[in-house]
């Protein structure tokens, strides 16, 4: 594990994060958060488990292969109350199981609840937004970010907002880890490899947006994650220059895949398989 010392101001002054909503108080008392509708599928290991004691951990992963130490932490960071993992693809059971009962760690949650949101409108439902509200900790799986940032409801993001300003842990691997600095690349049109962006870094594919949930520690950041498998130190270059004339100066964080970067206050921690890397522009640049 390699000590990483993060500075998330750039030298001009970041973006800063708009204030976060108050609190939900429609799902503050203990009663059941409704059951699935149509366009939701939930798979939860218990019900609602209330007294968690979170810790406002952050917990970024490069994709491919998931780092066993850091997500143990980031559950641990649950406080054993709820933790909560959030995907728009892909499997129900695999991260609430493994969460739950394989990890090894000294505290395991109270409860895991994995929430696939198959049909995006369903995100803003009472039984997203009440598990939601109650959640210690929030992970976003990987897929494809322009689910998460632009297809997910106001509702939702507003939701995610209010969790991680009360305290509650967040993390995310691939697209789930992009989707948390406060500028993203948020894949509106699609993709883009580091040698398109490169050659047209002013064409609409090179879509930059705020992420509407961005915690604190990651202001004035733009994350990127594949970074090595991919060659994406063109891309995220790119991404910084554009953000430059738009936003401000931002600064860059790559993490290689089987890596995680785990922020917690003032530290900030590098393990796994690879590399994080911080990029910043030296000057204005030229587009």
């Amino acid at each position: 594990m390699l000590p990483l010392a993060l500075a998330c101001a750039a030298p001009d002054g970041p973006p800063q994060l708009p204030a976060s909503p108050g609190p939900d108080e429609r799902f503050l008392d203990e009663s059941p958060c409704a059951d699935a509708s149509d366009g939701l599928t939930i798979e939860e290991t218990t019900g609602f488990t209330p007294g968690g004691r979170p810790t406002p951990l952050v917990v970024l992963m490069g994709g491919s292969t998931e780092v066993d130490a850091a997500a143990a932490r980031f559950a641990e960071a649950a406080g054993r109350g709820d933790l909560l993992v959030l995907r728009a693809t892909g499997s129900t059971s695999s991260y609430t199981g493994w969460f739950a009962d394989e990890l090894a760690m000294d505290e395991r949650p109270g409860a895991v609840s994995t929430v696939r949101i198959d049909d995006a409108a369903r995100g803003g439902d009472d039984a997203v937004l009440c598990r939601v509200a109650r959640a210690d900790a929030v992970w976003l799986a990987g897929g494809d970010q322009s689910d998460y940032l632009i297809r997910w409801p106001d509702e939702l993001h507003a939701a995610l907002a209010r969790a991680i300003a009360r305290g509650a842990a967040v993390g995310g691997t691939s697209a789930g880890a992009m989707s948390l600095s406060e500028l993203t690349f948020d894949a509106a049109q699609g993709s883009v490899d580091a040698t398109g962006a490169m050659a047209a870094p002013l064409d609409d594919a090179v879509s930059l947006s705020r992420s509407p949930f961005a915690p604190v520690a990651l202001a004035g950041t733009l994350v990127d994650t594949h970074f090595d498998a991919r060659s994406r130190l063109g891309r995220l270059i790119t991404f910084l220059a554009r953000a430059a004339q738009t936003d401000g100066p931002v600064i860059g964080i790559g993490i290689d895949e089987e890596t995680a970067v785990v922020i917690d206050g003032q530290d900030v921690e590098v393990s796994g398989a690879g590399a994080a890397w911080l990029v910043a522009l030296d000057g204005a640049p030229a587009l």
